[in-house]
């Protein structure tokens, strides 16, 4: 190598294939290796790998299949835009709770605590898991929507990690794909429900007792969580009988990507099943007959949130 030539201008490997020509080379060793037989046990090599390979086709491992579901489900249009974003930073872990904020250092080890005194332990870090479903403040709105569920459906969800944040849902919990949606646009108003309030207690300095925190905060959340189902099921219905297009207050821009009206029957499959959460009437008038939503939904019904 000449002197001149810094030692960094030395090639020190080979150039890197494009990611077309490493699937060909790839697909041609697989067709020069003989099939195995079923009964025949493989023999050598590992037999479980904690890697998946992305070159191969899709659908060929059910755990990218799993995965490429739930992320098309993440991005629905049909979500709430705060909700979309809340349950995006939750898949990827970057909710700003107090272990979090820790770990980027943006809190101490005291502030990445619980705010609530009534959890269990004094010290208990506010992980992701711990401020949506094991603090007794998001337990009682949890509890609340899985309760709700099972007066809706008759299937109870197990409030876990995987039905909760991961959108895992059970065999019989969802018969329709209406259902499906219900289900999914319950859960995150519930979850943004807990994480604003969450925010609320993080932000707030006054002392109270752990019985009057812990009623204060999961009303809140519970009532936030009954307020967006509420709302939800209204602007739903105005897709039914309006233009929302040409609302007054209503930028086009917003409905990009959305559909701006929607059917009674959708309607009636998304939010009046068994009329648990709303109904819709006839009522005669005398211009003729008008359909009339009436928001079943409440505090007390069909269960009682407190």
């Amino acid at each position: 190598m000449p002197t001149s030539q810094p030692a960094w201008m030395a090639l020190t490997r080979g150039h890197r294939q494009h990611w077309s020509q490493r699937q060909q080379q790839q697909q041609a060793q697989q067709q020069q290796q003989p099939s195995q037989q079923p009964n025949q046990p493989h023999s050598g090599g590992a037999t479980v790998h904690d890697t998946v390979d992305v070159l191969a086709p899709p659908g060929s491992h059910p755990q990218l299949s799993e995965w490429r579901r739930l992320w098309e489900l993440a991005s629905a249009a049909y979500f709430n835009r705060q909700h979309r974003v809340l349950w995006w930073r939750i898949l990827h872990g970057c909710v700003m709770c107090g272990a979090f904020s820790a770990y980027i250092g943006r809190a101490t080890v005291e502030q990445a605590c619980c705010p609530y005194a009534c959890c269990s332990s004094p010290a208990q870090p506010q992980t992701i898991s711990h401020m949506f479903l094991e603090c007794p403040m998001a337990a009682t709105v949890i509890s609340w929507l899985c309760r709700l569920w099972q007066a809706m459906t008759g299937h109870l969800p197990d409030a876990s990690v995987a039905t909760i944040l991961a959108a895992s849902t059970s065999e019989g919990q969802c018969a329709s794909d209406a259902l499906l949606q219900t289900w999914h646009r319950l859960r995150l108003a519930v979850l943004h429900s807990i994480w604003t309030a969450a925010r609320i207690a993080a932000s707030s300095t006054h002392a109270s007792s752990q019985a009057s925190q812990l009623s204060s905060q999961s009303h809140l959340a519970s009532r936030l969580a009954l307020k967006t189902v509420t709302s939800m099921i209204h602007h739903d219905w105005v897709k039914c009988n309006d233009d929302v297009r040409q609302l007054a207050g209503v930028c086009s821009s917003w409905l990009r990507g959305r559909d701006p009206s929607m059917t009674l029957e959708a309607f009636r499959n998304l939010w009046c099943h068994r009329d648990t959460l709303a109904s819709i009437h006839t009522a005669h008038t005398g211009t003729g007959d008008k359909l009339e939503l009436v928001v079943n939904l409440s505090d007390m019904v069909p269960v009682q949130l407190f």
